[in-house]
């Protein structure tokens, strides 16, 4: 990429602590993704900085600033929106997830370390072949359903599901990247609009209140994404069906069903219809729900338990089927009464063979097919029946009719005659045959029905417990926050105190005779240093920054150890642990007293990779 494409980008090779920027991987409205290498660990990662092109820009110093001081405030809360992205990320640990590893902050903006994935996106897979059959579209949709349901559980929503944004591995496993939460850090309607994705963003999206916005807000565009697969295309965007749904003339988006007709399951293609209604109530209000429609799963599991009724007479309509190339495809002998001759003339000997006696194919014929038809079909009920007590019987009393028929069959290949006693106890046998394949599906049916049931009540245990466990998670994370809240009070407070130490000491000092000392005793670098823990303890943090910063850079112990203490407080910078930590531990080398405790006291909110980075970091600044 070259420097004309990517303005505000930064240099390669420019260092992010132990990062090297290799090159640009993208741009959007929020930020800038990098290529970068982990100098530590030697593996390549993905870098994203937050920098939002409305309102910030980037200084030739490489800091990032809010373009004037009315969107100061606007940018300093996107930014820690930012920040709390990465942070919830990085508890989510899903093969299709992206996989945030750290995030800091650094040249006045934050940078969140992803895992670099090597493959190609949905988008570019989707330009080359146009569409996807069903079966690679399912291998794409239902893993990233799994990761997206479990950060739905957690409470949070992506915004931004496009093609763009499912990148496809090297072994075709996908995983969903780009979390927008912060696309409402702005907090204001004009500034959405480009900040959507047009076609895969629900209408609700494109006006400032994220009230209406929830798991269906996500499922538009999953399904969005999917008609884009399916018809070449992506879906007509919201503002333009908007214009002719709320004008009260009529949907402008052709359905899928019409679309893919012939090519993909109705059921899919009901589903994708379902996921991309422009009202948010009329979609599934969950990654479970549309997953079952997308299985084809929630039409039969609605209807077996309303309409056992039903069940029953198609379980007969497919005995019957079954039944008819074996048994109605002749047709059935008629009564005795209807067939005068029929008896007589197979009775009369004849030297011919007995298939070409003139009673053969008036009445032996259809009792042939009905003996072997019958037969068949015996065998099979007699395979398939072996459930309880009254399915034994039924197996039994299939022998007993199997028997006779076996019977019937062989008397007809010896060329002997039936009488017409005989023909009407097979035409029963036939009848009582169809009625015991009907009783069979029927409790094939309620067993199956049984079996779901079970498998319903056992889904509903699980979901339980999987709430449950999303509780107690959620539990153990506001505990958490709690105690992190608690203890960053606890250190605001002492810095509080000992800035209010200091200026008192300063105020009893300054009450205090001159000393007869020579003018040049006090040297600029204490009278800046003091100034500006003058200003801290007046509150000004800015000018308490711009002062003590350079000169905790230039080796300052007393500035390095009052800049560590700005960033545990949160004093005119974003609260940074990691910052804190460097800043304490170059002070306590320096020679602070006070330094180590508070190095201690902070290292206990990282975890110990962070202070493992952090202390080779310190390393290479002391050697620098």
């Amino acid at each position: 990429m070259t420097e004309q494409a990517y303005p505000d980008a930064l240099q390669p090779q420019y260092r992010l602590h132990w990062y090297a920027v290799e090159r640009v991987l993208g741009q959007g409205g929020f930020g800038i993704t990098y290529l970068a290498r982990d100098t530590n660990l030697d593996q390549l990662v993905a870098i994203k900085e937050y920098l939002p092109v409305e309102v910030a820009t980037r200084r030739p110093d490489a800091t990032v600033r809010s373009r004037s001081d009315t969107q100061r405030e606007r940018y300093r809360w996107g930014l820690e929106r930012f920040i709390q992205e990465a942070r919830t990320l990085a508890r989510f640990d899903h093969p299709n997830i992206v996989r945030v590893h750290s995030v800091f902050e650094f040249n006045g903006t934050a940078y969140m370390v992803m895992r670099f994935e090597e493959g190609d996106n949905l988008a570019a897979l989707l330009e080359r072949r146009g569409t996807l059959p069903e079966r690679d579209l399912l291998r794409v949709l239902l893993p990233v359903l799994d990761g997206l349901e479990l950060v739905h559980n957690a409470g949070f929503i992506h915004r931004d599901i496009k093609p763009d944004n499912i990148h496809i591995r090297a072994d075709g496993s996908p995983v969903l990247l780009d979390f927008g939460s912060a696309r409402h850090s702005l907090g204001k309607a004009h500034t959405l609009t480009i900040l959507v994705a047009p076609g895969y963003a629900p209408f609700e999206q494109y006006h400032s209140s994220s009230e209406s916005q929830g798991p269906w807000s996500d499922i538009y565009g999953l399904g969005a994404t999917c008609y884009r697969a399916i018809a070449g295309i992506p879906p007509m965007d919201a503002i333009t069906r908007s214009k002719g749904i709320l004008g009260s003339t009529r949907e402008v988006l052709t359905p899928a069903r019409t679309v893919g007709s012939g090519r993909y399951s109705a059921h899919l293609l009901a589903a994708i219809d379902h996921a991309l209604e422009f009202a948010e109530k009329n979609r599934p209000q969950s990654v479970a729900e549309w997953r079952r429609e997308l299985l084809g799963e929630a039409a039969s599991s609605a209807a077996a338990p309303a309409a056992p009724e039903r069940a029953a007479a198609d379980a007969s309509q497919r005995a019957a089927a079954a039944a008819a190339p074996s048994i109605a495809t002749p047709p059935v002998p008629p009564p005795a009464a209807a067939q005068p001759a029929a008896v007589p003339q197979a009775a009369a000997p004849a030297p011919a063979s007995p298939a070409s006696r003139p009673g053969w194919r008036g009445a032996r014929a259809p009792i042939a097919w009905t003996v072997v038809g019958v037969a068949a079909g015996a065998i099979a009920i007699a395979v398939f029946l072996n459930y309880g007590k009254s399915e034994r019987d039924t197996e039994r009393r299939i022998e007993q009719i199997q028997k006779q028929l076996d019977d019937a069959q062989r008397r007809l290949a010896d060329g002997r005659e039936l009488d017409q006693k005989t023909r009407d106890q097979l035409q029963a046998l036939v009848e009582e045959r169809q009625k015991l394949e009907e009783a069979r599906l029927r409790q094939e049916e309620q067993a199956r029905l049984a079996e779901q049931k079970k498998r319903d009540e056992e889904q509903r245990r699980q979901d339980e417990e999987a709430r449950k466990r999303i509780e107690e998670k959620q539990r153990i994370a506001k505990e958490q926050q709690r105690k992190e809240e608690e203890a960053r009070r606890r250190l605001e407070e002492q810095w509080r105190e000992e800035a209010a130490r200091r200026e008192e000491a300063q105020r009893q000092a300054m009450l205090k005779p001159p000393e007869p000392a020579p003018a040049a005793r006090t040297s600029p670098q204490a009278e800046q240093l003091a100034r500006g823990e003058a200003a801290l303890a007046r509150g000004e943090y800015d000018k308490a920054l711009e002062i003590i910063r350079p000169l905790a850079q230039g080796g300052n112990v007393r500035a390095q150890d009052q800049l560590a203490g700005m960033y545990a407080g949160g004093m005119g910078v974003t609260r940074n642990y990691n910052q804190a930590y460097i800043w304490y531990s170059l002070a306590a080398r320096g020679g602070s007293t006070t330094a180590p405790a508070n190095r201690d006291r902070v290292a206990r909110q990282l975890q110990p990779v962070e202070i493992r980075q952090a202390d080779k970091l310190i390393e290479n600044m002391v050697a620098r």
